[in-house]
């Protein structure tokens, strides 16, 4: 813990991380046939980054849109005819259960698509690009590392003097001396570990910033003007 004095004021240096740092993989294993951002692209929730080859998965769709009409003008005629008691139950059970499956199936292809697209799972900005049209995706292996900075996850570590001062909600004031405009401003204490370090005797706090209009990078220094001790 490095702890520095200005007057009466004392502030103690921390760490600032992204609110979110996620590695966006590859559900099935597929050669890449596009791909569509850049490192330091930003991206929304839902944005294709990437997409797997799909012919054979849109192939089985067409097939099936084409199965599934024939299925569904089969099974109208004997719904028809069994409304008017002329075809049998059995009859009616069958198209019925036919048609069903052959959308089922179609939901299935349908789903093998989706799974070739390669969507963005949250807003942020893409940090690493990890492959390449033309090359092999395999399963689970990471493809791009995104980051969300919208907001900041300070964490410091206080002596147990705070301990008895500190609640969630609280409000603090802090500053990120590498920045050289609007660098201070105001976080909010979202969690106190519950357990002290037996070694050091610090706790570890975790604070939220906004960060949507004040653009600060994560992993620059920040401190934290500490509550008074009273």
């Amino acid at each position: 813990m490095r702890v520095f004095s200005s007057a009466e004021d004392v502030w103690i240096e921390g760490t600032a991380q992204p609110k979110e740092r996620i590695t966006i993989s590859s559900p099935v294993e597929e050669v890449v046939e596009e791909v569509f951002v850049e490192e330091g692209d930003n991206v929304v929730k839902g944005d294709v980054l990437a997409k797997l080859l799909s012919k054979r998965q849109e192939l089985a769709v067409k097939k099936l849109e084409h199965l599934i009409t024939k299925a569904r003008f089969e099974f109208e005629a004997v719904e028809d005819l069994y409304a008017k008691k002329i075809e049998s139950r059995a009859s009616y059970l069958e198209k019925k259960a036919e048609l069903g499956s052959f959308e089922v199936d179609k939901e299935l292809a349908e789903n093998d698509i989706s799974e070739r697209l390669i969507k963005s799972p949250s807003d942020g900005v893409i940090v690493y690009r990890l492959i390449d049209p033309g090359e092999s995706a395999e399963k689970v292996e990471a493809l791009f590392e995104l980051i969300d900075a919208s907001s900041l996850k300070l964490v410091f570590f206080l002596t147990t003097d705070y301990l008895d001062q500190l609640k969630v909600g609280n409000e603090v004031v802090v500053d990120f001396p590498e920045v050289t405009s609007s660098s201070q401003g105001k976080a909010k204490l979202k969690f106190i570990d519950p357990q002290v370090d037996s070694r050091s005797g610090l706790f570890r706090v975790m604070f939220e910033f906004d960060n949507a209009e004040a653009k600060i990078k994560p992993g620059v220094r920040v401190r934290m003007k500490v509550p008074s001790e009273s």
